[in-house]
Formats: structure tokens, sequence, C-alpha cells
């Protein structure tokens, strides 16, 4: 079998952007395995760091998720001392969620690699495709050098 050869071909608008999203998330979750963070637990960290004491019911809008996910979202970050849940003193059938000290440390390495990638696509024209291809090496130039 001789070389094989890669086919190139035209990405539309909307497949740069579904492969710099994957990439954005590959490399929050290459920045924050050391704190054993999941994606999907660092967009929770990072929303209640914003709104301490949010109620359940925005933070699963918020994540687009549906509550009973959330709630097991929550636990997993209760036991590792991330979060805790307090009952609303305004609404007794709510819940108000705040970050422990160790998730105030988790958020912050958080919001440091947020900004650091929101730092990158603000530099990018996004007014076109050709931009968002620049986009997308400069993000996969950046999770390769992790």
């Amino acid at each position: 079998m001789g070389d094989k050869m890669v086919q190139q071909h035209s990405l539309t608008t909307a497949e740069l952007i579904y492969q710099i999203g994957q990439l954005e998330g590959q490399i929050i979750q290459h920045r924050l395995a050391d704190i054993g963070i999941r994606m999907e637990h660092a967009r929770l960290l990072h929303y209640v760091n914003d709104v301490p004491g949010t109620n359940l019911v925005n933070l699963a809008d918020y994540l687009n998720i549906q509550p009973a996910t959330l709630t097991n979202m929550i636990k997993k970050l209760e036991k590792q001392e991330l979060v805790c849940r307090y009952v609303d003193p305004s609404d007794s059938h709510q819940r108000q969620l705040f970050l422990l000290p160790k998730g105030e440390v988790a958020a912050k390495k958080i919001n440091t690699v947020f900004h650091e990638l929101n730092e990158i696509v603000e530099d990018v024209h996004l007014e076109n495709s050709v931009e968002l291809t620049k986009l997308l090496k400069i993000l996969e130039h950046k999770n390769n050098s992790n």
C-alpha cells in the first residue's frame, strides 16, 4: 500500500465553530486536570463564583441541563468539598449554592483558564471563515503544546 492521501475539504462555518468548541473544551480539560475538575463542573464553579447563592433553577438553566443532572453534579462537588447547598432564607423550597474555600481556589484557576482562552478568541476577527480557520489553528497549536 502506498502513502495515504489526506483529502482536504472546505469546512463550513458550523463545522469550524464546532471544532473550535471541541478544542476549547480539550484545552480547558487538560489545563484543569491537575485539580480534578471536568469541563461541566468548571462551568458550574465559574457561574457560582460569579453568582454566589444562585438557586439551582437558575444554575440548571445556565448550564442547559436537567435538574436531576445538576443535583448529581452538585453531590460530586460536595464530596470534593468544593460547594455547599443551603436553604434559601426567603423560600424554604429553594436551595442556594455557594463555593467552599477549595471551590474558591478551583474557581480562581478556572477563571484564569477561561480568561486566557477569551483573550485568544478576542484577538481574532470572526467576520469570515478565514478568521475562524485562523482561530482553529491557534487553538490546535495551544492544545498540542499542553
